[in-house]
């Protein structure tokens, strides 16, 4: 036989059983591309939502116990400290920093600043106990 022979003539039907399998095949195939269609719609959907709803010019609001660092730059805060507070160590948890240390002529203390609300929240002397 050749190809133009083979052009001509018509497929011949299939089976029952394999017409069966044929059309089980067509099914899942159309619920495969409608389930990633579908997939592929809530990708774009939720790229869509976050491009909308970008709220890079809102104002970061901070927490008590936490700490965000807003997209235009660093945090500028002060943390008013005694002139006569020597600082040994410093330790940060979440937003508050620890400031341990000696006053000039003094005892050892402690400050605790909290970053978020940029106020001193405690002092605390250390003192030996008799």
């Amino acid at each position: 036989m050749s190809n133009a022979e083979l052009d001509h003539e018509e497929e011949k039907p299939l089976d029952p059983e394999m017409e069966k399998v044929r059309r089980k095949m067509v099914r899942l195939l159309a619920v495969s591309l409608g389930i990633m269609f579908l997939g592929v719609m809530a990708v774009l959907a939720g790229v869509v939502y976050k491009v909308v709803n970008n709220e890079e010019d809102a104002p970061v609001r901070m927490t008590a116990d936490t700490l965000a660092v807003p997209v235009d730059g660093p945090l500028d805060v002060t943390a008013a400290l005694p002139a006569a507070f020597r600082i040994d160590s410093v330790s940060l948890d979440g937003s508050k920093i620890l400031f341990y240390g000696q006053m000039t002529g003094g005892g050892p203390q402690a400050y605790i600043f909290d970053v978020a609300t940029e106020q001193l929240v405690a002092r605390v002397r250390i003192t030996d106990q008799n």
